[in-house]
């Protein structure tokens, strides 16, 4: 019971192509825990094709063995946190691996990235890695080569499937790769060097010719050298960036785009006022004083808050992913106190899911509760969550909520803010940093500077939602004219949409990374708390390092502004650009006319646009094209070219090329001429044998008098005319047809990549 040495030299290269190609699973998982699952698939493969191998079992037995092997390991490598013992399997494990092998695959593409929920989840990674190991594998154990050991077929069968994973865990990934290009370059390396070596040295144990050997060895490594060097030069460059790859998420599950819905915040005034006594929802869990978030917003464009429309990196707010059981909490963070709160919708409508400070964990009520959970969308970095189908009367959910530990005023004055990427603010009015300068005033630190911006607009300002009642009506809206008005009339009059725009604003012209939140306050605490339109508010978040993004209240409490003080602006330079009110009960007045007119002008004028991805994919195969056709192109140029100088000339040179276009046609076939044997009577009769052990089908009998033919038209005294040359060609173009006849469709792809100079 062994097996020669060449046969675990093939196993160990499948297993290093394959332990390559599981690398990709890192984003998918993330960190090194897809490690242990995507290595036990590999142990439990190879072990089952060693044994079939040593034990000369047939193929179907091979394969029990994996399958056997696959139930038996599986548990403690895939789901060992659910094994007995964390090793031993029981109905969860086996019934868990067997849901992973069948519905991991749509989870992996459909759940937010990194991968933790279902318990079956690290089964995608094992089975995948399994699966190409053990196909691999028994290529290597059971396929004897069906032309003689110089056929490559085999070896590139087995290089197919941990090709085939390496491209899987592209496309089950994120836009963001691991060493992709290392991975690649090296994976192509391995396989290219492998193919080519096992060639030359199954020729070299047929024909006795080691020096030819060798300098196909070296031309194989210089082919191999040469496109590694041109892929990598050339991938280097047209390599997509990260948010342009082409991802299988992306496609099974469009992407949500928070854009195509109405800005939250330009709703506040319809909450506070129309709906102020309205349930909206009720809460239960979370502490009297606590807020509900709704949405947050980081992009101002002059007119209304947003989320970022560039949605291409996970932490900005327009960044929203699928749902998995647990939420990954923000990169920047420090975690606080977690409690447990159930929501239930009343009359609160549209797509922006209450939720607490931070949702770590999710769980719908109801008979519909799956459907409903694949409709979510989440932005862990903000903890804003929307459901795509819309909120509905009756919806009821269960939220794990962890709060942010904010450090006491002390510790927060020594820590600087956090240097994020500046979000996109357009058309900021002049007098917004102006005014920030002024409110800052001499601060030394940034905690400083946000208390006095803070205490400025609370001292100076006045609390109103333009009720009739008020005692001084303010205009809702927070676009540039409105920003303009507060801060520049006396008294300063608003309500949240303004007072947080203004803070906002202000904070951001002084270098701090801010944004807005939409939410509300929890007005009490024990039982099932209403929350109505009145309880609805505003904040403003800023980022500090090492802490998270710490909230700021900037809107005063006073609600008796002064009636008989005469409106006087300030002398502070005007805006970039004025806005014209707006009335936020109707969505198509956040637009002014001549932003309408110019976007539906631009919708006509787009037509339709070739997705991103379309072009990559597009240049991706006619790359692919040129790697495969154009070295074909100039193998095909040189040998012409070598033909047509050999038959021409006198008669006995054309006789004399055409031997030698046999010579060359046959090496390039893998028949390659031993050193020692000189004469074309000795090479007949080597062709001949030789040719029937690795598959090339020399007619027996035909090279004989070939050979003769050849030698009396070289040597004689006699004149060779055209027509006996034409003869001999033809002779040997029969030769050559016949030989080709008897390889694989495979072998003669590669015998037309190959260039003979003999």
């Amino acid at each position: 019971m062994t097996a020669p040495r060449s046969f675990w030299t093939d196993l160990g290269v499948v297993a290093a192509l394959s332990a390559i190609a599981a690398l990709g699973f890192q984003p998918l998982y993330g960190g090194i825990v897809f490690v242990l699952p995507a290595l036990g698939g590999l142990l439990v493969s190879l072990a089952a094709a060693a044994a079939g191998r040593l034990l000369r079992a047939p193929l179907i037995t091979t394969i029990a063995f994996g399958i056997a092997g696959y139930f038996l390991f599986g548990s403690a490598f895939a789901m060992p946190a659910t094994a007995t013992f964390t090793v031993l399997p029981n109905l969860d494990t086996l019934s868990g691996l067997v849901r992973g092998a069948v519905f991991g695959w749509s989870d992996a593409v459909t759940l937010t990235a990194p991968l933790q929920e279902p318990p079956y989840i690290g089964v995608v990674a094992y089975v995948a890695c399994w699966a190409a190991a053990l196909i691999s594998g028994a290529v290597v154990a059971h396929w004897a080569p069906s032309a003689g050991p110089g056929s490559p077929l085999r070896r590139c069968v087995a290089v197919a499937a941990p090709l085939a994973l390496l491209i899987a865990t592209i496309l089950l990934g994120t836009h963001q790769v691991f060493l992709g290009g290392v991975r690649g370059v090296v994976f192509t390396a391995l396989a290219l060097v492998w193919i080519c070596w096992r060639q030359s040295a199954d020729e070299a144990s047929v024909s006795a010719g080691q020096s030819g050997s060798r300098r196909k060895l070296i031309g194989s490594a210089t082919v191999v050298l040469g496109a590694l060097l041109v892929g990598g030069l050339v991938g280097g460059l047209v390599q997509p960036a990260a948010a342009d790859r082409f991802v299988a998420r992306d496609e099974i599950v469009p992407p949500f785009d928070p854009l195509d819905y109405p800005s939250p915040l330009a709703a506040f005034r319809k909450y506070v006022n129309d709906e102020n006594k309205t349930v909206l929802f009720t809460e239960s869990g979370l502490p009297k004083g606590s807020y509900v978030r709704l949405a947050t917003m980081d992009a101002w464009d002059g007119v209304v808050w947003n989320v970022s429309a560039d949605a291409s990196t996970a932490s900005g707010s327009g960044a929203f992913r699928l749902l998995g059981r647990k939420l990954p909490e923000p990169s920047l963070f420090t975690a606080g106190a977690t409690t447990k709160a159930t929501f239930t919708i009343k009359d609160y409508t549209g797509v922006w899911l209450p939720s607490g400070s931070y949702p770590t964990g999710l769980q719908f009520e109801g008979d519909d509760a799956e459907q409903t959970a694949q409709n979510v969308r989440v932005n862990s970095e903000t903890g804003t969550v929307a459901l795509t189908s819309g909120v509905t009367k009756g919806l009821s959910y269960q939220m794990e909520v962890t709060a942010l530990k904010v450090p006491d005023e002390k510790a927060l004055a020594a820590i600087p803010p956090a240097t994020l990427d500046p979000a996109d603010r357009q058309n900021v009015p002049d007098v917004v940093e102006s005014t920030a300068t002024q409110y800052a005033g001499d601060a030394t630190t940034a905690l400083q500077k946000l208390q006095n911006l803070q205490r400025s607009l609370q001292n100076l300002g006045y609390l109103s939602h333009g009720r009739p009642d008020d005692s001084v009506p303010a205009r809702a809206g927070e676009g540039a004219d409105r920003v303009v008005e507060l801060l520049t009339q006396t008294p300063m009059v608003g309500d949240q949409e303004q007072y947080t725009t203004a803070f906002a604003l202000m904070a951001g012209s002084l270098g701090f990374s801010t944004r807005v939140v939409l939410g509300a306050k929890v007005p009490s605490q024990g039982g099932d708390v209403d929350i109505t339109g009145n309880d609805v508010t505003a904040w403003v978040e800023v980022a500090f390092q090492g802490v998270g993004w710490v909230p700021f209240f900037p809107t005063p409490t006073k609600t008796d502004a002064p009636k008989e003080q005469t409106v006087k602006p300030k002398v502070i330079p005007q805006p970039q650009v004025r806005q014209p009110p707006r009335d936020h009960l109707k969505d198509d007045q956040l637009l002014t006319p001549v932003q309408t007119e110019d976007q539906h002008k631009k919708k006509q004028q787009k037509g339709f646009e070739i997705p991103v991805w379309a072009y990559w994919a597009g240049g991706s195969l006619l790359l692919l094209a040129a790697i495969v056709f154009l070295p074909l192109l100039i193998v095909w140029l040189l040998k012409r070219r070598r033909r047509r100088k050999r038959s021409r000339g006198p008669g006995d040179r054309q006789a004399a090329g055409a031997w030698a276009e046999l010579r060359s046609a046959l090496a390039e076939l893998g028949l390659a001429a031993p050193a020692q044997v000189t004469t074309r009577r000795q090479l007949a009769r080597h062709y001949e044998t030789a040719g029937a052990a690795i598959g090339v089908a020399v007619p027996d009998g035909s090279l004989g008098p070939l050979a003769r033919e050849v030698d009396h038209a070289v040597f004689s005294a006699d004149d060779v005319g055209p027509e006996a040359a034409t003869a001999l060609w033809a002779s040997v173009d029969k030769v050559l047809e016949q030989a080709r006849s008897g390889l694989s469709w495979v072998r003669r792809r590669l015998a037309d990549y190959r260039y003979s100079r003999i």
